[in-house]
């Protein structure tokens, strides 16, 4: 039982050190849109049919290639491993302009929260999406924590982005609600001259 656990914990530090590794994305790239940290506010299931989108706009031409946000779990010994992304033009419809199911990096270690959960601050590669200027919307679905089970996307403190959940999916039981935004910000470089005070150190 004791080396079990001992083992158990081992794989988690090595995980934990491999993400860590790769974590932070490539040097030159600027902060597209940030949406504000975890305001450990408030959260929205993401897994098990359920789905949340999230608004951002660009004000010039982009090409985006990575994107962090929070995602809460039960547990510090349970992190997300992968999760889906979409980025669309409408919330959950509209023209699909980019989509994946990516592993993701653990940018931090796990701090508790108010409701009893774990936040998880990740990031994730999105494959070279370049973007006119517009509004567009970050939906995330089908997270997979280490133990397999429930994610939530953590509320941002103060962002001003226009959010949407969808609380069962598919089945559409329960209905599309708007809500309060999530914690996350994309990464990529300005097609265009766009002031690049926020580059990514």
């Amino acid at each position: 039982m004791f080396a079990g656990r001992v083992s158990f914990t081992l794989s988690l530090a090595i995980l934990f050190a491999i993400n860590l590794a790769l974590a932070l994305p490539a040097v030159g790239q600027d902060v597209l849109y940030n949406n504000g940290p975890d305001g450990n506010a408030g959260y929205y299931h993401v897994n098990f049919g359920a789905l949340a989108s999230n608004s951002f706009t660009l004000p010039s031409s982009a090409t985006l290639s990575y994107a962090n946000l929070t995602i809460y779990a039960v547990d510090d010994g349970n992190p997300p491993v992968r999760l889906k992304w979409t980025i669309t033009t409408e919330p959950f419809g509209g023209t699909v302009k980019g989509e994946g199911f990516e592993f993701v990096n653990l940018l931090q270690d796990p701090y508790p929260t108010r409701f009893q959960f774990f936040a998880w601050k990740i990031g994730f590669a999105i494959p070279n999406v370049t973007l006119p200027a517009g509004t567009y919307y970050l939906q995330i679905q089908d997270v997979v924590t280490l133990w397999y089970t429930y994610a939530f996307w953590a509320q941002s403190s103060g962002g001003s982005s226009q959010a949407y959940y969808q609380p069962i999916g598919a089945n559409g039981a329960g209905g599309i609600s708007q809500v309060p935004s999530e914690s996350f910000s994309i990464l990529g470089q300005w097609s265009t001259a766009q002031s690049r005070a926020t580059r990514v150190r």
